[in-house]
C-alpha cells in the first residue's frame, strides 16, 4: 500500500511539474535590457512581433530610453520602462541623458525574410535582402523622421531636438517635466503646459521653423523642419 501511494503521488508530481514547465514555454517572454556601468547589456537583442522588451536600470546613476522619437521618463536605480515592438525591422536606441549609450533592438519574422537577415546580421553573414523587403534606415542623431512628437524630459530638454516632418503635419509637445513650460515658434506661444500637458501645432508649409521654451530661453531650443 505504501508502496502504491509513493507512486501514485510521484507521478501526480511529474505530471504537475510538466503542465508547469508547459505553460512556461508557452508563455510569450519579454526580451531584458540591463543598464549596467552607463551600458546597455546585451547592446543588440532579438525578439518578435509583438513582443515587449524592458529596460532595468542597475546604475546608481539615472537613464532614459530614446526610441523612436520617443523617451522613457527618467530611470532612476531599480527603475524599468517597456516597450512592445509591433513591427519587424531594426530599432536604434540611446539613453537621452548620456547619448554615447546606444543599442539596437532587432524584431525578426521567423517566418520570413527579416527572420533571415536578423540572424544573418547577429551570425556576421551577408544575405542580399529580397526585392519586396525593405531595408530599414540608420537613425540620424537627434533627428527623427517617423514620429509628430516632441517630448519635454527631465533637465528641461526637447526630445528630439530636431523633428523632420511632411507639409501638413500636426506636431504635438508632450510636458513630461516637473516645470511649467510654454512654445513659442515664432509669434506663436501655447499656453503655459503643466506637467502631463500638451501642445499641437499644424506646418502647412515646407521650412525651417527655430522653437524655444518662452520662459527659460534659448537653453530650451529645437527646430521642425518641414519638407
Amino acid at each position: 500500500m505504501k508502496t502504491y501511494l509513493m507512486f501514485t503521488s510521484l507521478a501526480a508530481l511529474i505530471m504537475f511539474a510538466g503542465a508547469a514547465i508547459s505553460s512556461d514555454m508557452m508563455a510569450p517572454k519579454a526580451g531584458a535590457v540591463k543598464i549596467d556601468n552607463y551600458a546597455f547589456g546585451p547592446k543588440t537583442i532579438t525578439s518578435t512581433p509583438g513582443s515587449e522588451v524592458i529596460w532595468i536600470n542597475n546604475d546608481s546613476s539615472s537613464h532614459t530610453v530614446r526610441i523612436n522619437g520617443h523617451e522613457s521618463p527618467r530611470l532612476r536605480k531599480g527603475g524599468e520602462y517597456r516597450h512592445t515592438f509591433a513591427k519587424a525591422g531594426e530599432y536604434h536606441y540611446q539613453c537621452g541623458i548620456h547619448q554615447s549609450m546606444k543599442g539596437t533592438v532587432v524584431i525578426a519574422d521567423a517566418s520570413g525574410a527579416d527572420g533571415i537577415q536578423a540572424k544573418a546580421k547577429l551570425t556576421g553573414t551577408t544575405i542580399p535582402a529580397p526585392s519586396h523587403s525593405a531595408v530599414p534606415s540608420p537613425v540620424k542623431k537627434h533627428i527623427t523622421r517617423n514620429g509628430s512628437t516632441i517630448s519635454i524630459v527631465d533637465f528641461m530638454r526637447f526630445s528630439p531636438t530636431e523633428l523632420s516632418v511632411p507639409a501638413g503635419t500636426e506636431v504635438t509637445w508632450n510636458n513630461h517635466d516637473g516645470s511649467n513650460h510654454i512654445i513659442q515658434i515664432g509669434n506663436v506661444k501655447s499656453p503655459r503646459l503643466r506637467h502631463d500637458k500638451s501642445f499641437s501645432y499644424r506646418f502647412e508649409k515646407t521650412g525651417e521653423y527655430p522653437f524655444i521654451c518662452a520662459i527659460h530661453g534659448k537653453k530650451m531650443s529645437g527646430k521642425i523642419i518641414v519638407e
